[in-house]
């Protein structure tokens, strides 16, 4: 067998085993996605993991639930918020926060309470005023171990947008 013959072969025996390959890596991922999930990349479950891909971190009392929507093909909460304290960005007064819960029907914001918001801003056709919760771990209103974690997460460098 000549070289070239040889070259040809090998070629063709290494772009089939990439596209079969290719075909079975596909496969696993459509198969972890059913209709209504997303892959996120990056843990949202998490201070740490969200943190870097957020414009605003920021304390704020929910002033009242005003309505649920479907935002972006997502059933999401909007609440009115009045900013308490600033851990990362320049969000101020009352702004709007669109909040989806993982599981739906999820619990509901509870009026007066104070949570850590993680957020970035939606455009201004979405909702006037309004941020995407980005943080989907359990909300609970805030307490000092809470805010010690999310101080910690938000001295990390933001991530850019592409």
């Amino acid at each position: 067998m000549n070289k070239n013959m040889l070259a040809m072969m090998v070629g063709a025996v290494t772009a089939g085993v990439l596209t079969v390959g290719g075909w079975f890596g596909y496969r696993h991922y459509e198969q972890q996605v059913s209709p209504g999930e997303v892959l996120r990349g990056f843990d949202a479950t998490s201070p740490a993991g969200t943190a870097p891909h957020t414009e605003d971190i920021f304390t704020g009392r929910v002033v009242a639930f005003e309505e649920q929507r479907d935002l972006q093909s997502w059933t999401s909460d909007i609440y009115r918020v009045e900013v308490v304290s600033v851990l990362r960005g320049n969000v101020r007064g009352r702004v709007r926060v669109a909040y989806a819960p993982e599981e739906e029907p999820g619990p509901r914001l509870t009026d007066g309470e104070t949570y850590v918001f993680a957020t970035r801003a939606w455009d201004g056709a979405t909702v006037k005023d309004g941020h995407a919760q980005l943080f989907k771990g359990p909300m609970k209103p805030v307490d000092e171990k809470q805010l010690a974690v999310w101080k910690k997460a938000s001295a990390e460098p933001p991530v850019r947008k592409r």
